[in-house]
């Protein structure tokens, strides 16, 4: 894929230096426009070959328990959460705390775009996704829930703070497992999971 990427970068420079010989040699047009043409025919060109890109081939091998149902079944499961928190994102009023849940959901789908690059991921780190996945859904609902409330109290504030706090080692748990998956290291699903879930019990953000 790197080197197919590398072919189409060099034919398209070629070809917008091309279009910016022509348009500021031979139709003599001023420096400007002529770059600008020039860029616009890099970019039409890049487009043009990159929609004839490989596609990614989806390897299973005996023995690995990963099958095509399986990851079916996952990624189905995985668009449809990320699409919940996509839509709940769109209700929070507060942009911080917005742009953060779009920030996981960015995250979450460089997760599960390398489980079809590696499917035998998606054993170790399956888990991890749905207890993650689901407890993000959970806290931000109930982050809607109060703060669309008419009144605001003490308590409502501490525990909106507490829900955009728990957002936050949300993220940085995603971001420690992409990481991983991108080592192929296997995590210890139980420690993290049950950190998790003592915090989130604390916090009464069930």
């Amino acid at each position: 894929m790197n080197r197919f990427s590398n072919i189409a970068g060099i034919l398209s420079g070629i070809v917008g230096g091309i279009f910016f010989l022509v348009f500021f040699f031979l139709i003599q047009m001023s420096l400007l426009p002529s770059l600008l043409l020039g860029m616009a025919g890099f970019g039409g060109i890049y487009i043009f070959i990159y929609a004839f890109r490989p596609k990614v081939k989806i390897e299973f091998k005996p023995g690995d328990g990963i099958t095509p149902e399986l990851i079916a079944t996952t990624m189905k499961e995985g668009n449809e959460k990320i699409r919940i928190l996509g839509e709940y994102a769109q209700k929070i009023k507060d942009p911080k705390v917005s742009a953060r849940i779009y920030q996981i959901i960015g995250i979450i789908k460089k997760i599960f775009e390398n489980f079809k690059k590696d499917p035998k991921d998606i054993r170790s780190a399956k888990q991890f996704l749905s207890y993650y996945l689901d407890t993000c859904i959970k806290i931000v609902r109930k982050y809607i829930d109060l703060s669309s409330q008419n009144v605001r109290s003490p308590e409502i504030a501490a525990t909106l703070t507490r829900a955009e706090n728990m957002l936050d080692s949300i993220e940085k748990a995603f971001e420690k497992q992409q990481a991983r998956l991108l080592r192929d290291d296997v995590m210890d699903l139980d420690v993290e999971i049950e950190t998790l879930e003592r915090t989130f019990s604390a916090e009464d953000l069930k």
